[in-house]
């Protein structure tokens, strides 16, 4: 290797450590891109352009050496002028004793009145073919740029237009999944503001009236014990009797409408309280609980919740199950997460017997072809996890029982527990 072929070597491995390494903001990096090129190319001086593409200008996001010039009112329009052109043509330019007219670039340059200067200009290319940025090294000595020097300085701007392009891909994916997220949780909060309405009607509503019909079924019952015909006296005591009977049936089952629609415990104490509340109102069978009292986003917490509370209803209404345990846990690998298991010992259906576009759930539970079977509400489980981000499975077969599981990502710096 010669001489210069191992100093070109050591300029792409400082480049790399550059571009590469920075973890924080990038743009705080650039000045030393601008540093390493200078040295290299025995410059005077190196700008780094950016590009503004909603307003279709260049701008100054690096020079080297710094300067105390006011960089942001240099604007050059894209397509026009040297550097515009690179960064439309993606070809480097060099030029020899060029004289910039504009002010503001001439002192950038450390050009005095009168003088000029020589000029590389390449562009900063992603794989996919997109300028991110224009590198331009100056020399106040008449110079040529050898062909060397430019693929050099090309192969540093490659590694520039790849960690722009990078680092862009990750903005938008920030800002998509906050979007995101905040849709999700105005969706689930328009949801659950649905649903406080309608227990509140039905407090107020429905079980005042039934407990006033109630109340005035008592009473006739006892008006109707007071002498009279045998037989007239006794068929009304058992109507009243009846219609008291269902006005309690009635009473208790909007009670406990209210209560599906909306776990106070829930809002008070957080899902793992809300789980345990959840499987000591259950009498039919033996719920088990062993949750992580975990620090979760209102909206997650609600979905999980639903999700848990859909399997035991379904354990009990139709897996004719006698024991059913909940697992509430945080999951950290690979990505921050948490994890509802939810399973119980009934009679298991078969998941693997149709298709479903779904691949977790089976077209049976969707209500698809074949006999009818009953619908557990899989499908509505996966889209509260779909509306999530996550994944739902579904594990079972006939005698077997059936095991939910839900995995829902978390924001990185999600805390673990309360």
């Amino acid at each position: 290797m010669t001489q210069e072929h191992a100093r070109d070597a050591d300029l792409l491995l400082a480049a790399v450590s550059a571009i590469t390494a920075c973890t924080g903001d990038f743009a705080a990096r650039l000045p030393e891109v601008a540093a390493l090129l200078t040295a290299h190319l025995a410059a005077d001086g190196c700008l780094v352009y950016g590009i503004d593409v909603d307003a279709g200008e260049l701008y100054v996001a690096a020079v080297h050496p710094p300067t105390s010039a006011n960089i942001s009112t240099l604007r050059l329009p894209i397509g026009f002028g040297v550097t515009g052109r690179v960064a439309v043509d993606q070809v480097a330019a060099v030029l020899v004793d060029d004289a910039p007219r504009n002010p503001t670039h001439r002192a950038l340059l450390r050009l005095a009145d009168g003088a000029s200067v020589s000029r590389m200009c390449v562009p900063a290319l992603s794989p996919d073919g997109r300028t991110w940025a224009v590198v331009a090294a100056h020399s106040t000595t008449s110079r040529t740029f050898t062909s060397t020097e430019v693929a050099v300085a090309q192969a540093v701007g490659r590694l520039l237009g790849l960690r722009l392009q990078r680092d862009a891909a990750l903005l938008d994916a920030a800002e998509h999944r906050s979007a995101w997220e905040g849709l999700v949780a105005a969706t689930v909060s328009a949801q659950e503001a649905e649903r406080r309405r309608v227990a509140a009607d039905l407090h107020d509503g429905v079980t005042q009236a039934i407990a006033s019909l109630a109340f005035r079924l008592s009473a006739a019952e006892v008006a109707l014990t007071e002498p009279g015909p045998q037989s007239e006296q006794t068929f009304a005591l058992d109507q009243v009797k009846a219609a008291r009977a269902l006005a309690d049936m009635a009473f208790n089952e909007a009670r406990a409408a209210i209560s599906g629609l909306r776990s106070p415990v829930l809002d008070d104490l957080g899902l793992a309280a809300g789980l345990e509340s959840l499987a000591r109102a259950v009498g039919q069978l033996v719920v088990r609980v062993d949750a992580a009292d975990l620090d979760l986003p209102d909206h997650v917490a609600t979905a999980l919740y639903r999700i848990a509370q859909e399997c035991i209803q379904n354990a009990v209404k139709h897996a004719g199950a006698t024991h059913v345990f909940v697992r509430l846990d945080y999951l950290d690998d690979p990505e921050p997460a948490v994890l509802l298991v939810v399973g119980d010992d009934g009679r298991g259906f078969d998941v693997t017997g149709r298709t479903h576009p779904n691949p977790d759930i089976s077209s049976a539970e969707a209500g698809h072809g074949g006999p009818v079977e009953p619908r557990y509400g899989l499908v509505g489980m996966h889209e509260r996890v779909q509306l999530l981000g996550g994944r739902l499975w579904v594990e079972s077969q006939p005698g077997s029982g059936t095991t939910i599981r839900a995995v829902v990502p978390l924001p990185a710096l999600q805390s673990r527990t309360r």
